[in-house]
């Protein structure tokens, strides 16, 4: 499996309402702007995105539908973190990921609790990238996270 982009992959951020609501009325058009300055993949839900224990899933599939319908015209390599969730909605999210055509999933490691060994560690990125076996998978190492080195 080949993920052939070299650039730039921009975290974007998640658009809300004054409510808390997202609001993916605003993903065209940062999409635009992300591209007009040279950005032409994304990483959407990641931690920057409040993807990570801020969203719930449904807006996390929500946000990423999204990005695939109004800002890949822009923004054409689409990224989907997945995991800062259980694992089983982990899984959830790969399988979404994968059916929307995006160019790659991202996983952090279990947040709870911390994998003991690598070993661990392992086990959870494989069951999460077997969950979209036609997608490449990308871990996003962060050990203070995963407590492991």
């Amino acid at each position: 499996m080949e993920f052939p982009f070299k650039g730039l992959v921009a975290a974007p951020f998640t658009p809300m309402k004054e409510n808390g609501d997202i609001d993916v009325s605003k993903v065209s058009k940062y999409a635009e702007h992300l591209s007009s300055n040279g950005v032409k993949a994304v990483f959407v839900n990641g931690t920057t995105g409040e993807g990570v224990l801020s969203l719930s899933i449904a807006e996390r599939k929500e946000m990423l539908e999204a990005w695939v319908e109004k800002g890949k015209e822009h923004c054409p390599v689409i990224m989907a973190q997945v995991s800062g969730c259980s694992y089983r909605e982990a899984l959830d999210l790969a399988e979404h990921a994968e059916s929307l055509g995006v160019s790659a999933i991202g996983c952090l490691p279990n947040l709870f609790p911390k994998p003991r060994n690598v070993e661990d560690l392992v086990e959870w990125c494989k069951g999460i990238a077997q969950a979209a076996p036609k997608t490449p998978f990308f871990y996003y190492h962060i050990p203070g996270f995963s407590g492991v080195t």
